[in-house]
């Protein structure tokens, strides 16, 4: 079985779309966790409209890490994944990662391509050939819709970190994608990349959208940077690529793609220096989460 975990907030349309996708999947054996975060019941009807899928709903405070982690002891998948709610699945995927998984004990987390509705790659720049990922390419290119663990994966490596990523009481709006999928890694297990696989989801890169999420997403990145001990040269490599990136900008008149650039670059910097601090501060309430998580479970237990 393949559990999928969907924390929403304020999207109807775009989790209409997802449950669509995720009812015409060949693969059948699935369940699917939507933790609902919205203060009303604009849900009901939604879920109601698919029967044909195994659907429980939870409710959580708002954060996505929040969310996910409310949701994982109640999957009983043998395959775990965490779709947003504004993406969709080919009607294949569940039947391939099945298969990816099935073929090899030694992969404890696969990744997708992200690509959008014409099918033009998002996000990062995706390797264009399947191998075994490195710790470099989960900073690079881990992005939780489009990844997949082990049950036993997810046990050994624990919950989301809720005191960043979208939603999160701090600043840091980012970057618990990179915090969860690195765990792996470093308990010596393997990540499985294939771009033959892909997560449908809506394009990153209007401006509009990167002006508004470059600082505090890239706080998240120097967060993750720090704490996961990368090499300083990947922090100075995306430093000078976005002062670089500010400087042609601004010499081909363009203050708004300079002004993303230095957000990124300021961002970067002060979550590499002041993350683990400004962080760590966040700690009583990220044990509030915790209780509100072990409420939860009790309430649901039969």
């Amino acid at each position: 079985m393949v559990s999928l975990i969907v924390a929403t907030l304020n999207r109807t349309s775009e989790l209409e779309r997802l449950l669509a996708s995720l009812g015409q999947q060949s693969y059948k054996d699935l369940e699917v966790i939507v933790v609902d975060q919205n203060s009303d019941d604009r849900l009901t009807p939604i879920l109601a409209r698919h029967p044909d899928l195994v659907i429980h709903r939870l409710q959580s405070g708002r954060g996505l890490s929040r969310g996910r982690n409310v949701a994982l002891p109640h999957a009983k998948g043998d395959i775990i994944g965490f779709p947003d709610d504004d993406c969709w699945y080919p009607p294949r995927l569940l039947g391939s990662v099945a298969q990816a998984f099935g073929s090899d004990q030694e992969i404890a987390a696969l990744f997708a391509a992200l690509r959008d509705e014409n099918n033009r790659t998002v996000g990062p720049k995706w390797p264009q050939h399947a191998r075994f990922w490195t710790k470099e390419d989960v900073w690079t290119n881990a992005i939780s819709p489009a990844g997949f663990v082990r049950r036993e994966t997810a046990a050994r490596i624990g919950y989301f970190d809720e005191r960043i990523g979208i939603g999160a009481s701090t600043p840091y709006q980012s970057g618990e994608d990179v915090d969860y999928f690195v765990r792996p890694l470093q308990l010596g297990m393997k990540i499985w990349y294939d771009p033959a696989l892909t997560v449908h989801h809506p394009s990153f890169h209007r401006l509009d959208r990167i002006l508004e999420r470059a600082y505090s997403y890239s706080l998240g990145g120097g967060y993750t940077l720090r704490i996961h001990r990368y090499p300083l040269w990947r922090l100075l490599y995306v430093l000078m690529r976005s002062i670089g990136g500010a400087l042609v900008s601004l010499a081909r008149f363009d203050r708004q793609n300079a002004r993303a650039y230095l957000l990124r670059a300021a961002g970067l910097l002060r979550g590499y220096i002041l993350g683990p601090y400004d962080v760590g501060k966040a700690q009583p309430e990220a044990e509030d989460c915790a209780s509100a998580r072990e409420t939860a479970q009790t309430k649901l237990r039969p």
